[in-house]
């Protein structure tokens, strides 16, 4: 099991699971390998919850510092406290809980709508290149204010931005592209701000601190790639859960009050961020009864941990009815991910604008769309037939 490499990718469907099920049976964290070094797997709930909030063991900032911060440059992910806080303030004011639960839905829908409208006429469509891939980045442009003519490039500038360390000089060629786009919008906001969050970010002031034009193009980096990239292999995994058992389905569509249910057992059945790599202390620690060196890979593994028998009864069923309970997918703490609240209204339009216009739609390769992956976890193509009603 030292052998297994968690960057390898692959591993479809229940193929992952049976995997992380024989690790989770051996200990609570085992060696494993990421990135061809030595790295240690979290699988079990419990144990998981701990290593969240144990900042001391496993602190958040020198692993987004190794990983993410060379193609992307310095943002809140990578402080230390208390600098993460006050960033995390300034970077972040509209993706809290308050501001989401405000902000209207209209324009996310309309979006939804525009989107279908592209293939609503083809006799079968890839959901995942047609909606899935295309909708997160359409509302990040809205929100930002920027144009949505570069699409493409904002994916291609995102998937790059993510391949670091792998494709080092790829994932910064990415950054370095994203960024000349990037800065002549920075420049016209400054000039002329406007009701958009690019502006916000230029304008937010915490304890007499504004954001720099670099740290806003960090945090803009930053969110192309961590929130679409997320919240796109989270709708192509809920549309493959649902769409793979025709009643459930079925029951989506005429019960709209399960929807919610279904959005939060996705999240446990299938977590789109499957891995999150941190580094160890600076010196060698002991955790769960394994002496792991200092500034090791530790995985923190959701998908092993959500799919814990301990934790959930008959954990690989797909049960929308189920208390998801202590679900670990977007971490507690004061490390939880900032976007968890717009992702989710994300995922509630999604489902409900699909619901409404394509309620017959039926999936036509189950094999080719289980969702795949060993970090990020999402469906590579979600091919359905667009019956009509």
């Amino acid at each position: 099991m030292s052998e297994i490499d968690f960057t390898a990718g692959g591993f479809p469907g229940q193929r992952y699971h049976d995997l992380l099920d024989e690790l989770r049976a051996r200990a609570p964290v085992v060696p494993v390998r990421f990135g061809g070094e030595p790295a240690w797997l979290i699988t079990r709930h419990a144990a998981l919850e701990r290593a969240l909030r144990d900042s001391e063991r496993f602190p958040q900032g020198p692993a987004y510092r190794r990983h993410t911060e060379p193609p992307i440059g310095r943002s809140f992910i990578s402080m230390d406290e208390p600098e993460h806080q006050i960033y995390r303030r300034l970077a972040t004011p509209t993706f809290r809980p308050i501001a989401v639960a405000r902000a209207d839905r209209g324009p996310m829908i309309e979006l939804a709508h525009e989107l279908i409208d592209v293939f609503e006429d083809e006799p079968v469509v890839d959901l995942m290149e047609g909606f899935a891939r295309r909708f997160p980045l359409a509302i990040i442009c809205s929100m930002l204010g920027i144009p949505r003519e570069a699409e493409r490039d904002f994916q291609r500038w995102a998937n790059g931005l993510l391949s670091f360390p792998f494709d080092p000089e790829g994932a910064r060629r990415a950054g370095q592209e994203f960024t000349t786009y990037l800065e002549p919008l920075v420049r016209e906001r400054r000039r002329a701000p406007r009701g958009d969050v690019l502006s916000q970010l230029l304008l937010a002031e915490v304890e007499g601190r504004r954001l720099t034009d670099d740290e806003v193009l960090s945090h803009i980096r930053l969110l192309f790639p961590t929130g679409a990239e997320t919240t796109s292999s989270a709708i192509g995994s809920l549309l493959y859960a649902l769409l793979v058992d025709a009643e459930r389905w079925k029951h989506a569509v005429e019960k709209p009050g399960s929807r919610e249910d279904s959005i939060e057992e996705l999240l446990r059945w299938e977590s789109p961020v499957a891995i999150t790599p941190r580094v160890s202390a600076s010196e060698p620690i002991e955790f769960e009864g394994v002496q792991i060196p200092a500034d090791a890979w530790v995985l923190f593994c959701y998908a092993a941990a959500n799919r814990d028998p301990r934790a959930y009864r008959d954990p690989h069923r797909f049960d929308p009815t189920r208390d998801p309970g202590h679900l670990l997918t977007f971490g507690p703490g004061a490390r939880q991910c900032p976007g968890m609240h717009i992702a989710r209204k994300e995922l509630a339009v999604t489902l409900d604008v699909f619901c409404e216009r394509l309620p017959k739609m039926r999936l036509v390769d189950e094999a080719a769309s289980r969702p795949t992956g060993t970090v990020l976890r999402r469906p590579d193509s979600l091919r359905v037939e667009l019956r009509r009603r």
